[in-house]
């Protein structure tokens, strides 16, 4: 039997969980906890096959949580399971490590086939996350200058002079690598990036 641990504050998604895991064609476990300092108590308790995981906790960084469990056991798929439904949660998820997202909105049918792709070795992100991954939004040669310039602090009239463009080419490309990535800042760039590299 495949155990299973939710790291989630909200007991309905535990009441939920369960009663989709009683349908699961393969007998599923369910141990459940609400922070950090649980989870990592339990997993060192309990031979765990996935973690599923709510980068929205309240008292601490669910995807600062989801590196310590990479570190902690890099055999251990963990699936994110949040409402957060930006594409760059999903890719600084993706570039921490994890199997799979799901988001919260989606179905329980859809959560319970995400856990078990996860379980049988296959990752799981939303197709629109898969498309710019596969190619579908990749930034040129130029975006990712203008890109590596932005995430070391340089301004929009530094990396114009560095590149030899006009501050209104940087303002363009600044824009098109924030609708390709779906970031909504230079911060939140920023963030991808580090995660990335």
């Amino acid at each position: 039997m495949a155990h299973l641990l939710l790291i989630d504050d909200h007991p309905l998604v535990q009441v939920a969980l369960e009663a989709a895991l009683a349908k699961a064609p393969i007998p599923l476990s369910l141990s459940a906890v609400e922070n950090e300092q649980a989870a990592c108590q339990l997993l060192q308790q309990r031979c765990v096959q996935l973690v599923i995981l709510d980068i929205s906790l309240p008292e601490s960084d669910g995807l600062e949580l989801l590196k310590l469990l990479k570190r902690r056991f890099p055999a251990l798929p963990v699936l994110i399971y949040s409402a957060q439904s930006e594409r760059l949660y999903m890719q600084l998820a993706q570039a921490a490590g994890a199997a799979g997202y799901v988001i919260k909105s989606q179905s329980m049918p859809q959560l319970l086939s995400a856990i078990l792709a996860v379980l049988g070795g296959q990752t799981v992100f939303p197709a629109e996350l898969a498309a710019a991954a596969s190619g579908g939004l990749p930034l040129t040669s130029k975006e990712q200058q203008v890109l590596s310039l932005l995430v070391r602090g340089f301004s929009n009239l530094q990396i114009a002079q560095q590149l030899h463009i006009s501050n209104k080419t940087v303002s363009t490309h600044k824009k098109n690598i924030l609708v390709k990535t779906g970031a909504s800042s230079v911060v939140d760039l920023a963030a991808l990036w580090k995660a990335q590299h």
